[in-house]
């Protein structure tokens, strides 16, 4: 069987599923990790405020996603997964047809998802979703982001795999490290009318902790950025990577039924 690991991000899958993707490895199945936003801006506008913070933050120049790309392509060799990379833009990277900016700051957290992008930049991932579903085969058994946190490509992501697909056929990864930020983060993202959530606990070994966190670790670029809001910052990822998990007791996912009316 084929498991497609959908990704807003180039390391989302390391964060929050690298646990249960080197399992399905070792255990002979074809593990894909599908990510959308991966493709460096090309003009014509400046770099907003969004992009110019994030590129200092990552220091890779003004075309970074050469590097971001192979640190994703190490991270899922280490994994045993193939890395599949689609091509589309980040919201720091997205403008109206003014060429005004969506998101000047932190306006992509938080879910608030600005027209512009459900018009234009929504059917492109819709568009692509289905692509990489007629590429992976019927039998693909499909994941993707709760959207804890609400960053905006997370929300859009999930919005697209749930048009594309039966929504019931889906297992919901929980965003790390969002889902580790706040106690009450996935209460709302399990909050949909009509449907009942129940969770799949997956207890991992001490081996496939050290590996989860060997995977997030091939992302240097984005380690200050992820974890300089908590204490200890990126040197101290190990130690709340391993905290999560022993928290929620491994890698918990979700999959939903929808209620009868």
């Amino acid at each position: 069987m084929t498991h497609l690991f959908f990704s807003p991000h180039l390391d989302d899958i390391a964060l929050s599923c690298a646990g249960l993707v080197g399992r399905l490895v070792r255990d002979g199945q074809r593990v894909i990790m599908a990510t959308f936003c991966t493709a460096d801006y090309e003009g014509p506008f400046a770099l907003s405020p969004a992009a110019e913070h994030e590129h200092r933050q990552w220091q890779l120049g003004s075309r970074p996603y050469h590097y971001r790309r192979a640190e994703d392509k190490q991270a899922a060799d280490l994994l045993g997964a193939e890395a599949l990379h689609l091509g589309l833009l980040d919201a720091i990277y997205r403008y109206d047809d003014a060429g005004q900016p969506l998101y000047t700051g932190k306006q992509f957290m938080g879910g608030h998802v600005h027209p512009h992008d459900w018009d234009a930049f929504y059917p492109q991932v819709i568009d692509t979703v289905q692509q990489v579903l007629l590429a992976a085969g019927e039998d693909a058994r499909m994941y993707c982001p709760l959207s804890i946190g609400g960053h905006v490509d997370h929300v859009i992501v999930r919005r697209a795999v749930e048009q594309a697909c039966d929504p019931t056929c889906v297992v919901y990864y929980e965003d790390y490290p969002y889902a580790g930020k706040d106690a009450g983060a996935l209460k709302p993202y399990l909050e949909q009318a009509g449907s009942a959530w129940h969770p799949v606990l997956i207890r991992l070994t001490d081996e496939e902790i050290e590996r989860r966190i060997a995977a997030i670790a091939c992302y240097r670029s984005q380690l200050f950025a992820l974890f300089s809001e908590l204490p200890g910052g990126a040197l101290a990822m190990p130690a709340h990577v391993r905290g999560y998990i022993a928290h929620v007791g491994g890698e918990r996912y979700w999959q939903r039924t929808i209620q009868p009316s």
